[in-house]
């Protein structure tokens, strides 16, 4: 299948039309909610439900509304209720449908301007968090909240492209802004509360200082001290020992590998998979294929029987699929999320549509393949089945042998054949196109028109079975 060549977009979320009325009305809901349960002090009841409210069946719509209920909360400056619901998420270890964090969304929420955000949509945000530090000096969330948003609005200075394309006051700024918010997290962290966000602001201001590898992993070992099950970490790390971040090839699917087996059985799949997401991507990134792609599958799977199912997981499971060419897992993902795809993951409409269609389109005989695949293996562990492949890849060798005079292409294939009760070859399916292969497939072709039995009679009838060759060896030993 042909891949997405590596380029930089201009991604701003938007949601699809059906999902825009859900998200409408899930604010609206949330007003009339909100207007009976602020509490002065910070009801701790209402604050530990807050979350119950964005359940939605498609979690990017809960969440996209979750962050805007929380935005708004930022700019009317209800820091009561701001506290409250951080401190309630935070204690409870809340999660939405596939186990991401609300703690990790809250933060995305205040701390970003959604949208074609101007200087003063970032400046006027920054100045509601600046009043809720003052108001709340005893609060962990605010100073967080802050230093987030001052890392935003750097990037916001700086732009997504690549380095050589950002301006001389694109820089100062960028420098600037990683400054103060390292400031912010430094004077905050004598406070006596601790926020796992915390950590993974100060990952992120790393990452713009460009700190080398063992200074970050110190960082990394104290977040994980903290809150060992907050993934985020992991996630932060490994994108900054890719390449294109001054690490090595490998080192971040190695640090995905051995985190995954420290932690061990169903977390460290679930692990395994949280840190592929980050590191796939709609572009063209050769670390994600160094990911085993059997283990990144049962991460999904591990996550959808803990967490339930989520419209987002679905999504990154189906462009990992595209991604290692499996129209079968992508296929089925892709029909579960329908249309709602998430702009995030995919980065354009086009390429979510262009992915589902390939998927459908090769899912069907993948799918067959896959099933003949299946029943070969089988019938070759069986004691019969041992002895008949033997007897089948030397009535076949002189054929392999035969085509392979005069062909300059003598590299290894392999087929599957159907052979029938008499010994009729019935059906194949090559997994290898070599011009020895046709040949050998044509002699195969020939011999079932013919009702020619080439082999002895199989085990059962309608026999599957699997055979490879080297020519180069076979007509070599001749």
């Amino acid at each position: 299948m042909s891949r997405p060549s590596a380029l930089f977009y201009s991604k701003f979320p938007k949601c699809f039309l059906s999902s825009v009325a859900l998200l409408i009305l899930s604010i609206l809901s949330f007003d009339h909610q909100v207007a009976g349960q602020t509490n002065p002090q910070g009801g701790g009841d209402s604050c530990a439900k807050f979350g119950d409210s964005f359940q939605n069946s498609n979690d990017l719509v809960a969440t996209e509304s979750y962050r805007s209920a929380v935005r708004r909360m930022v700019e009317v400056e209800d820091f009561n209720q701001l506290d409250c619901i951080a401190d309630s998420a935070r204690a409870n270890e809340s999660r939405f449908p596939g186990g991401k964090w609300q703690l990790y969304t809250f933060y995305r929420g205040v701390s970003n301007v959604p949208g074609h955000a101007t200087e003063e949509d970032w400046n006027q945000l920054i100045d509601h968090l600046k009043k809720w530090v003052a108001a709340k000096p005893k609060s962990i969330t605010a100073p967080v909240a802050l230093a987030a948003a001052y890392i935003n609005f750097a990037w916001h200075a700086r732009g997504d492209g690549y380095s050589n394309t950002v301006t001389e006051s694109g820089w100062r700024l960028f420098g600037q802004r990683i400054e103060q918010a390292k400031k912010i997290l430094e004077d905050a962290s004598s406070l006596p509360g601790k926020c796992p966000q915390w950590y993974a602001a100060m990952q992120l201001v790393a990452k713009a200082e460009g700190w080398d590898l063992a200074k970050s992993t110190e960082l990394f070992n104290e977040a994980t001290a903290l809150a060992p099950d907050y993934y985020y970490y992991y996630r932060y790390l490994a994108e900054y020992m890719l390449p294109k971040w001054g690490g090595e090839e490998g080192d971040a699917a190695n640090f995905a590998e051995q985190s995954a087996n420290r932690l061990g059985g169903t977390k460290g799949d679930i692990l395994y998979f949280r840190i592929g997401e980050k590191i796939v991507c709609a572009c063209e990134e050769p670390e994600f294929h160094r990911l085993s792609w059997s283990r990144l599958q049962k991460g999904y799977d591990a996550i959808e029987k803990e967490y339930g199912s989520s419209i987002y997981d679905l999504n990154v499971l189906a462009l990992m699929a595209a991604k290692n060419g499996d129209s079968v897992v992508a296929d089925a993902a892709f029909k579960r999320i329908g249309d709602n795809y998430d702009i995030d993951q995919w980065v354009t409409e086009d390429f979510f549509k262009q992915m589902k269609t390939w998927a459908s389109e090769w899912a069907p005989a993948e799918a067959r393949t896959r099933k003949i695949e299946a029943e070969a293996e089988a019938n070759a562990l069986t004691p019969d089945g041992s002895a008949y492949q033997k007897k089948t890849e030397q009535a076949l060798a002189s054929i392999v042998q035969e085509c392979a005079k005069g062909a300059s292409d003598k590299s290894r294939f392999a087929f599957v054949i159907q052979i029938g009760a008499d010994g009729i070859p019935k059906d194949g399916v090559a997994e290898d196109i070599t011009a020895i292969s046709r040949c050998v497939a044509k002699n195969l072709y020939d011999a079932s028109m013919k009702k020619e039995a080439l082999f002895a009679k199989p085990p059962h009838a309608d026999y599957w079975m699997k055979l490879a060759f080297d020519p180069g060896v076979s007509v070599a030993t001749k």
